[in-house]
């Protein structure tokens, strides 16, 4: 379940060439992705208005993205602009439109807009601090629902169980609320986990909101951060491939040290503590069933679910919105039929 009218990060930009088209798969969709003479980042679907064949299996000619079965040509917006058998003056009927989607190049990612094209956009969502920090990522292909994915970096109390040796040491299964709020479409998070010595656990409706910063935050649709510190911190973006497939971009970012090689160096060490913290994740998160997460998914939650529930309630909210306005965009005849 997609979320529409929302700014998805799919790719990261080095993923994009300037010399040939890249095949790719994102919610739900097959997608060719290339760059035009200046550039900028085309995404469209991948599959040839003529005999519906895969334009990725294609090359880029005089900018635009060539056919390979029998050579049509479509510019960045998806218009056919040659059709060989036709001559180089021939006639191009309109018919020939390959849908193209709105796209930004901001943040070292390629994002895509999950709905119709408008005049205006609202700006990608981010974490703008992230900025002057240096970051390497891993990509992993996770088998499952981004929803899945997205739970698990909300889900405090599996830790100990999970990452008992590593993030999750020390036992604390105690867990105070955790404190949780939404703000527009970001969902902060305060964690506090305790050792078990026989108290109750409070609730998150019994606490307040704590002075210190948030430790996690996500935002809607795609993307979370985990502050470890006020220099370190890891950032995920959840780029749903279809229901049952993600695609993880795991960053580790950094502001420890001014050296640019040292910079780097700590942040591809960094992103291999990840593989093993996520190694620890994927044999129990691949396991879920149903692989889609959701509040109709048969799943039952305890009070240390609430930043899960948020999510999920908020992003109904999301998709109820977008159907909304759908209908009061519709005509007036098309809603009565």
């Amino acid at each position: 379940m997609y979320i529409p009218n929302q700014w998805y990060a799919i790719l990261e930009t080095d993923e994009l060439k300037t010399d040939q088209p890249s095949s790719f798969r994102r919610l739900g969709v097959d997608l060719v992705g290339w760059r035009d003479s200046e550039g900028a980042p085309v995404v469209m679907e991948d599959r040839c208005a003529h005999r519906q064949v895969k334009l990725s299996l294609g090359k880029i000619q005089d900018n635009c993205i060539e056919c390979p079965f029998h050579g049509f040509r479509y510019d960045s917006e998806g218009a056919c602009r040659l059709i060989p058998a036709n001559g180089k003056n021939g006639p191009v009927p309109r018919i020939f439109q390959v849908k193209t989607y709105p796209v930004r190049e901001e943040h070292g990612f390629i994002w895509l807009w999950n709905g119709e094209a408008r005049p205006e956009y609202p700006p990608v969502p981010f974490f703008d601090e992230l900025n002057a920090f240096t970051y390497a990522t891993l990509r992993k292909p996770w088998p499952v629902d981004h929803s899945r994915a997205i739970e698990n970096q909300l889900d405090v109390a599996h830790l100990p169980f999970v990452h008992a040796t590593t993030i999750g040491r020390g036992g604390r299964t105690l867990v105070d609320g955790p404190f949780s709020k939404l703000e527009g479409n970001a969902l902060y998070v305060w964690t506090r986990t305790e050792l078990d010595v026989g108290q109750v656990a409070p609730k998150p409706a019994q606490l307040h909101q704590p002075e210190s910063p948030w430790g996690l935050c996500f935002k809607f649709p795609n993307i979370w951060t985990l502050r470890i510190s006020e220099q370190l911190r890891i950032m995920v973006a959840f780029a749903p491939v279809d229901d049952e497939n993600t695609m993880m971009y795991v960053r580790f970012y950094h502001n420890l040290v001014k050296n640019p090689l040292a910079r780097r160096f700590i942040a591809k060490a960094g992103a291999l503590g990840n593989n093993r913290i996520l190694k620890q994740d994927e044999r129990v998160v691949f396991t879920h069933q149903p692989r889609a997460g959701g509040l109709d998914s048969g799943d039952k939650y305890i009070p240390a679910d609430r930043p899960i529930l948020l999510y999920y309630q908020r992003r109904e909210q999301l998709i109820a919105e977008a159907d909304n306005l759908v209908l009061l965009e519709e005509p007036a005849g098309k809603q009565a039929g």
